[in-house]
Formats: C-alpha cells, structure tokens, sequence
C-alpha cells in the first residue's frame, strides 16, 4: 500500500473542514500547544508531534485554505509545534502538566504521591567519533495516573485542561510584569541617561560661548582702562 501523499490529504478534507479547523485552533488558549496540535498531556513522541502538524498544517495552510484568519492559525499551529520540539520549553510544559494535576486532585480530596522520574543516560558520539555515555540530572515529578482514575474521567481532565491553562495564563502574567519592570527601570536608566548627557551638553555650549566672547571682554576692558575709566567721587568728611 502506497503512502499518503500531501495531495491526498488536501483532497481528503473540504474547504469546510478546513475551516472549522481553523476555527478550532484559533479558539485554542494560545498558551497551550497540546491543544492546538490535540496531543495528549504526556511527554510526546516526535514522530506524534510531526504527523499532527503536518497533517493540520495542510488543513489550515493560507494556500489550501478561503479564511482570512488562516495565516492567524497557521502561525499558531507552528509555534506550538516549535514549542513542542524544544527541549527546555517542553520540559516546563511538562512540569505544568504535572503540577495542574496534582492540584486537581488535591482540590477534590486525594492524597498525592507523585514519584520522580530521571532522564536516562544516552550514548553520544563525538566529532572524532569516539562514543561515550552521557547523563543527565534533569528530573520530573510524575503522577501515575493509573492510581487515579478521577484523571481519566471526562470531568478530571476538563479540571486538569483548565487548570494548565490558568498556570500558564499566572507564568504570562508574571512574566510580563517582570518585562514592565525591567522596561520601566530601562526607560528611567535611559533618561537619567538622556538627562546627564544634555547637562553636559548645556555645559559646554556656555563654556563655548564664553571662551568665544573672551575676545569681546578684554577689548571692552582695554577700551574702558583707554578712557580712564569712571571716576569715583570722593566723599568729603563731617566736620562734626
């Protein structure tokens, strides 16, 4: 059987359904890339992350697709791949993950034991193609989700969707405010910057005025000196 092509999917789906997708994802909370690309909220396999954008890329691509929101979903849908396919960034998400469940299931009155799960060593080879193993100390707080069946209700992981979207939705928050902070401290820096440089700039436009008219004062002094200048009356004294 032969594979499918990009032709075919773009056969396969309708200009209708193409735009409901657009429609989906332009719905999605911006923050979160599992929704956008509907991956599950588990450390995803590569090979999950690229089928799932390029088959929803050739659904909602400007080119194959009549919304003119399209361009407006397809950069989404990029960035959440991207997101997905960084290393450090899917390392966060999957600690939000983890961190919106254990929540949830505190919030409905479960105790929590949660286990910690390490990166295990690879094999790594060197540009002299020498091969060493290689370790790493990242780790994660997991829970085993097997051990609460409440996660794998409808209600459970509508609670645990909300909960990761109003975690990222406090991370933006902060992080924008720290941004502001450090603009504001910038923008102050900036203009006491601005401020010093035209004081000295004032400085020297008067010292350059002054030494310019330096000439201009001592010729009125040798022609004030020439005249003799003003006499000055002596005061008689008080025969008193």
């Amino acid at each position: 059987m032969s594979a499918i092509t990009e032709e075919d999917l773009d056969k396969y789906f309708s200009q209708t359904e193409k735009k409901v997708e657009v429609e989906r994802v332009l719905s999605c909370f911006k923050l979160d890339p599992f929704q956008i690309l509907e991956l599950p909220y588990a450390k995803p396999d590569p090979k999950a992350i690229k089928m799932a954008y390029r088959k929803k890329s050739l659904m909602i691509h400007p080119d194959k697709v009549d919304h003119e929101r399209a361009q407006d979903a397809f950069d989404l849908l990029k960035k959440a791949e991207s997101e997905l396919t960084d290393e450090s960034r899917l390392k966060l998400l999957l600690t939000v993950i983890e961190e919106a469940r254990v929540e949830v299931l505190r919030e409905n009155g479960h105790k929590v034991k949660t286990e910690i799960q390490v990166k295990p060593p690879t094999l790594t080879t060197d540009e002299d193609g020498n091969t060493k193993l290689s370790a790493s100390l990242d780790s994660i707080l997991v829970v085993d989700e097997k051990e609460y069946p409440y996660l794998q209700t409808e209600q459970g992981r509508t609670k645990v969707k909300d909960k990761i979207k109003q975690i990222l939705f406090e991370m933006e928050l902060r992080k924008r405010r720290q941004l502001k902070k450090e603009m504001e401290a910038e923008g102050a820096e900036k203009k006491k910057a601005e401020e010093a440089a035209l004081d000295r700039k004032r400085k020297a436009e008067d010292d350059k005025k002054w030494e310019e008219s330096r000439d201009t004062r001592v010729n009125s002094w040798r022609d004030f000196q020439k005249k003799g200048g003003k006499k000055v009356k002596k005061l008689r004294k008080s025969g008193l």
